[in-house]
């Protein structure tokens, strides 16, 4: 068995790295939470915009909502179906989160997963979104 000092010791080291981690993980976070947002604003909602106005012309009313920290696009006829994009800030490194959800009688169905989980937050164009509403989008447009 280790003396007391020992593990005393390797115990300090341990929290005094934890809290160094800790610390950077927030100034990255803060950082990326930034890019993240700009994103959404300048990349993810005009793709949505786009693609709502066209699935309107197509016969499928949805609109644009944009809460803090996402974008959604919900039906007009089923608040419960929406495909959205939201910051996950809670992931290292922070992530841009889908989420789709579809309503089939009773029972709502939800699939979440990272948008394009192997390209870095700064690289991620409006062609990752795209691709994304047009696999999402399936479920409502199918008849």
């Amino acid at each position: 068995m280790s003396d007391v000092a020992d593990v005393r010791q390797r115990l300090q080291r341990m929290i005094e790295q934890a809290r160094q981690e800790a610390a950077e993980r927030r100034r990255r976070a803060e950082e990326d939470a930034g890019t993240a947002e700009r994103f959404l604003e300048s990349v993810a909602t005009p793709v949505m915009q786009q693609v709502a106005r066209v699935l309107c012309v197509e016969g499928f009313e949805f609109r644009l909502s944009t809460p803090a920290g996402s974008v959604r696009l919900v039906s007009e006829r089923r608040k419960e179906d929406y495909v959205d994009l939201s910051i996950d800030a809670t992931a290292d490194p922070v992530t841009i989160l889908t989420e789709v959800a579809h309503a089939r009688g009773r029972r709502v169905s939800t699939v979440e997963r990272p948008l394009a989980p192997d390209v870095p937050l700064g690289q991620l164009t409006d062609e990752h979104v795209l691709a994304f509403l047009l696999d999402a989008l399936k479920v409502f447009v199918a008849r």
